[in-house]
């Protein structure tokens, strides 16, 4: 998937808190209200899914499933 400016910008800011927060966890919606308010960064939940699939799919990021069905992503540490 080619991304577009405001994807780019989204991604790189998912990666740096990341980066900065290796242990990080979090739902979609706890991305785009905690992860991308403390950046300033308008963003949809439609928007934040597109790019964390993209990431998803490049090995960046994984997308882990608990019991009650909540879906988190963390970081591939495995990369």
């Amino acid at each position: 998937m080619i991304m577009n400016e405001k994807q780019e910008k989204i991604s790189g800011m998912i990666l740096n808190y990341l980066q900065r927060n290796p242990d990080a966890g979090d739902t979609l919606e706890g991305i785009v209200k905690w992860w991308m308010g403390f950046e300033n960064i308008e963003s949809s939940i439609e928007d934040v899914a597109d790019v964390l699939e993209t990431l998803i799919q490049k090995g960046e990021i994984r997308m882990y499933n608990i019991v009650d069905g909540t879906t988190f992503y963390k970081v591939n540490k495995q990369m």
